[in-house]
């Protein structure tokens, strides 16, 4: 208080220097980052840029209403895939016109005829579309820098062809522009619903501005922090979505927890000074406590090997610091600055904070649940188990094109390659016999037997290699014994020689379903791993990623969630000083996600209530890691209404050692808290909701759903039937950690209340009076 003035302006130079420092994150963010570094997969995708061939990072659609053999066409076609190979990125395209072409080698016609029959799956059969598979080298940003510069070239109109494109590195390009465009939609929509409810949740200007000022400080700096991890390592470019939606949470939270405290202080008639003292020894450990507790459940996303859940654990662990710092310090400091009357202890807060606190609907509620607990549990345990059950059914995957708006081009172009070419649009599993040379008929004759053992796998689409194509476990054209015609032996099995035989090894490649990242790519991926093999193989593509995501989460997600529980655990017991209230708290969080994902799966998985969370395409799957992201956020904002309640319940029984009292007189002074923050919460989330990328809808949602169970079921229902049940056994302690003194709060003098007017005498005993007159 002494330094508030010094405070406040430290507040704005640091919020100024941080907005400066963070200004240009937005372009240095990358989307990707969904498999581990490590992972075979990743490793065999760098060694594929030595074969002529693996999963495109980008197809081109080329539409002419006429033929797209004519000769225009043709010419065209030459001249777009020379103009791709010009660009240093641009490792080889495979298109109709040419067959493949490596960089550094002249865009020259294929041959024709029977010659072309490798070429012929990259035009439909109506012959009006023909397609170029363009393979790119180097990281995510160069990655997204080339398709900068080569989209707007090769787009549109190319003479009598309408180029189109599509592929995992146009949606991604596509994801990033338009998360910036949700994210500014978002804000929008959000902010005057939140200044409303927070006036509603204040009472007052001046306090109701003092979220906004924690959390323009916080993002600000989160902004910053993001700029300076782009400098040594990649971050996701949801991260910008991550951290207003929590910046702003933690910053309602903190100063709502801080203004509430002293506003009870001053209706006490404490000092003001005395008042923001006490504030601070009070619900600034709630902050501190709650922010450990955020940043804890946040922690275990660092602990799996993906940078893109990295980045956002690196996010949300900045933003929730910087709010916790910024209101403990920036809160105080303004409300000395405000005084009494501005800071909020105004008509519309003395109101909320008068009558006696019995006749709280709150206090109400819970004495009335505490009279038959056993009914209350069973009866929430049912609710939250029917909303769980639809998470059994929870198919995981990854996200693909179709996160992005059904009319984005993207997509539909992505429709229109699955019903035109579903050879080229299935998933592609690249497998690489490293180090490993066909080049002896035993060897070949191993190659072969191989090929047609991956070719009869469940869910293989056909298998190309060295030897020939093979289609559902019989080969349909062998080499380089069969081919009879010499033209077509010298273009086809050259050609496929030249491809799938590099020094790094041989490469056999595998058709998969047409879903790239569904799971019956996976499964396939599985069963290729699982086929013997002449040597050790390694797998590349969209499919093989999703198995390799998939291994690395069940690895190391048992240790995430033990690190989180574990904090959470000795973080609540130490704030508690009780061993039950961290575990039920555990448990009930537990109870709530686990409802949470069972809605998440119903809405997103099997399609409901679109018309209220707004369209989106259903793909029958669940995405593996934006629930995690999701599922997160949820726990942390669970427990930090679970740890304003248990501080508000701790202080009252530490008053009355009155269990039923205190769980009453405690969710009497937290439940107006923590409802007011989840409706600023929930306003802020179902912004994001309105977003038009599917995985940013969800995590919108399910944070929201999740803070709807908490404030409506598990806080005000089952937690006060849970303490009612435990009794004393809530308070109990072994010995050894038992405090040995009370915490005490500062002796402050009260302000006197003046005195009450003397009562008026009835007229009827004045002299003269009339009876009745001191009746009317």
């Amino acid at each position: 208080m002494r330094w508030r003035r010094g405070v406040l302006l430290l507040a704005a130079a640091l919020t100024l220097l941080f907005a400066l420092a963070g200004y240009d994150v937005s372009g240095r963010l990358v989307n990707g980052g969904f498999v581990p570094g490590s992972a075979p997969s990743a490793v065999t995708h760098k060694t594929m840029e030595g074969f002529g061939g693996g999963a495109p990072d980008f197809v081109l659609l080329a539409h002419t209403r006429g033929t797209v053999d004519a000769p225009e066409a043709r010419r065209n076609g030459l001249r777009l895939v020379s103009r791709l190979l010009a660009d240093h990125r641009v490792t080889d395209v495979d298109s109709y016109w040419t067959g493949a072409v490596r960089r550094g080698t002249p865009a020259t016609p294929a041959a024709a005829g029977a010659a072309n029959a490798l070429t012929q799956r990259l035009r439909t059969p109506d012959g009006h579309t023909a397609v170029a598979l363009v393979r790119l080298h180097g990281s995510a940003g160069d990655v997204r820098a080339a398709m900068d510069r080569l989209l707007p070239e090769v787009m549109g109109r190319q003479g009598p062809l309408e180029v189109r494109a599509t592929g995992q590195a146009a949606a991604l390009k596509d994801l990033e522009d338009q998360s910036g465009r949700d994210l500014r939609a978002a804000e929008l929509i959000a902010t005057p619903a939140v200044l409303l409810l927070l006036l509603w949740a204040f009472g007052s200007l001046w306090a109701a501005l003092l979220p906004l000022l924690v959390g323009a400080v916080a993002v600000a700096g989160a902004m910053a922090v993001l700029r300076a991890l782009t400098a040594w390592t990649e971050v996701s470019v949801f991260a910008l979505n991550l951290t207003t939606a929590v910046g702003m949470a933690m910053a309602v939270d903190y100063s709502l927890f801080l203004v509430a405290r002293y506003r009870e202080e001053r209706a006490a008639d404490v000092p003001h000074d005395a008042a923001i003292q006490r504030m601070m020894i009070t619900g600034g450990r709630t902050v501190v406590v709650s922010a450990a507790v955020v940043g804890s459940a946040l922690t275990g996303l660092l602990l799996l090997p993906l940078y893109f859940l990295r980045s956002l654990a690196w996010a949300g662990l900045a933003v929730v610091a910087l709010a916790a710092v910024a209101a403990l310090l920036v809160v105080p400091a303004a409300l000395s600055c405000l005084g009494g009357r501005r800071a909020g202890t105004d008509w519309f807060a003395r109101r909320r904070l008068r009558g006696p606190v019995e006749r709280g609907r709150w206090y109400r509620l819970a004495t009335s649940v505490m009279r038959r607990p056993v009914a209350v549990s069973v009866g929430g345990l049912l609710v939250l188990i029917a909303l769980a059950l639809p998470f059994r059914g929870a198919v995981f995957g990854l996200s693909d094109e179709r996160v992005l708006p059904p009319t984005a081009p993207v997509a539909s172009a992505a429709r229109d390659l699955r019903a035109g070419l579903p050879a080229v649009a299935g998933s592609p599993i690249d497998v690489v016999l490293p180090h490993w040379q066909a080049d002896s008929p035993r060897s070949l004759r191993e190659l072969d037997s191989y090929a047609l053992h991956l070719s009869a796998l469940p869910g293989a689409a056909g298998v190309r290699t060295v030897t020939g194509v093979y289609v559902l476990g019989r080969s349909v054209m062998s080499c380089p014994a069969a081919p009879t015609d010499p033209l077509v032996r010298r273009a086809t099995c050259a050609d496929l020689a030249d491809r799938h035989r590099a020094a790094a090894g041989t490469w056999v490649a595998v058709s998969g379903p047409p879903a790239a990242y569904g799971p019956a790519g996976a499964a396939l991926a599985s069963s290729v791993r699982a086929t013997d093999a002449p040597v050790a193989v390694r797998l590349a593509g969209p499919a093989a990623e999703l198995s390799d995501i998939k291994t690395a989460i069940a690895q190391r997600l048992p240790y995430a969630a033990a690190l989180v529980i574990l904090c959470t655990l000795a973080l609540l017991g130490l704030f508690t000083r009780s061993l039950f209230l961290p575990v039920k708290a555990l448990l009930m969080n537990l109870l709530s996600l686990t409802a949470t994902a069972g809605g998440m799966v119903w809405i997103f998985q099997e399609g409901h209530l679109r018309s209220w969370v707004g369209d989106f395409t259903v793909t029958g799957t669940t995405d593996l890691l934006t629930p995690m992201v999701a599922i997160c956020l949820a726990f942390g904002l669970s427990m930090d209404y679970e740890v304003l309640l248990l501080s508000r319940i701790g202080e009252a029984h530490a008053r009355t050692r009155d269990t039923v009292r205190a769980t009453a007189v405690g969710l009497q002074s937290a439940a107006p808290l923590f409802t007011a923050s989840a409706a600023v919460v929930i306003a802020v989330l179902l912004a994001l909701a309105s977003a038009d990328i599917t995985v940013i809808k969800l995590i919108g949602v399910t944070v929201a759903l999740s803070l709807l169970i908490d404030t409506l079921l598990i806080r005000p229902l089952l937690v006060p039937a849970v303490m009612a049940l435990a009794g004393s056994g809530n308070w109990w302690v072994p010995k050894g950690f038992r405090r040995k003194r009370p915490t005490t709060l500062p002796a402050v003098s009260r302000v006197p209340r003046p005195a009450a007017p003397p009562a008026p005498v009835p007229s009827e005993l004045l002299p003269g009076g009339r009876p009745g007159e001191g009746q009317r």
